[in-house]
């Protein structure tokens, strides 16, 4: 019953942090298996069955200060521009948004398990018949062209997996003067960008698009709640899900 999208990027963070993790290379386990829950087991989980997807790396480990703040929004070892912080986080919250939890174990030099404890479903699955494309697509007539642009290739991948998802062509750039460089040669229908990127901040690059083409919608997502200075502007709150994406294509467009 998971969001496939959503669980498809949960565990593409958890691999490139193990990935990361090994600067000498080494081996990534990914694993699955149910579980039988009795109360307070697992991170206090209610009792019932669960089933777990694992990520094991033979990497450098977490120290126990470091795991203690590993899932805290924008908390990153890797240092600036190579990491928002935002990977363990977003996948805390979606296994807790489904009943279930992330659990880490990690000791320095030994290697970090990433867990993610989701409720199994007892019935019978069925495929749902909505497809948000077609709503998002019904509110522009149209499936839309879109650059997306991110300094950070994981958020800027799983931006562009969730638009594909949504039915859209999608082009990306990783800085501003890549995305205004790409308006120059190409037409889109809508720009969805970071906020928080070197040299040009999105709501930089938003004014830039403007000053030639003040009629193309642009969406700003950010991780932080606060925009700077007096900026009307559509704003997406990272993280965000496939639903909260669709809903903000919507009301830019209408």
């Amino acid at each position: 019953m998971a969001d496939e999208n959503q669980l498809e990027l949960a565990l593409l963070n958890l691999c490139v942090n193990a990935r990361d993790a090994m600067k000498k290379g080494g081996q990534i386990v990914i694993s699955a298996r149910d579980e039988r829950l009795d109360a307070g087991g697992a991170g206090s989980l209610p009792a019932g069955r669960y089933v777990c997807l694992s990520v094991s790396d033979s990497g450098e480990g977490m120290s126990s200060e470091t795991l203690a703040h590993a899932t805290e929004p924008f908390f990153t070892t890797k240092g600036v521009g190579k990491g928002t912080g935002l990977g363990l986080s977003m996948v805390h919250g979606m296994a807790e948004q489904m009943g279930g939890r992330l659990i880490l174990n990690s000791k320095l030099g030994e290697g970090t398990t990433a867990e993610i404890w989701l409720p199994a479903f007892g019935g019978v699955a069925e495929k749902s018949m909505t497809h948000l494309s077609e709503d998002v697509a019904a509110s522009s007539g149209h499936a839309l062209r879109v650059l997306a642009v991110d300094d950070d290739r994981l958020v800027l991948f799983n931006t562009t997996a969730m638009l594909e998802d949504l039915g859209h062509t999608v082009v990306e750039a990783f800085c501003g003067e890549e995305a205004l460089e790409l308006l120059r040669e190409q037409t889109f229908d809508l720009v969805i960008t970071d906020q928080a990127m070197p040299r040009m901040t999105g709501v930089q690059l938003m004014q830039a698009i403007h000053a030639d083409r003040p009629e193309l919608p642009v969406i700003i997502a950010t991780g932080y709640a606060e925009m700077p200075g007096d900026i009307r502007v559509t704003k997406l709150s990272k993280p965000f899900t496939e639903k909260e994406l669709a809903r903000a294509l919507k009301a830019v467009l209408g």
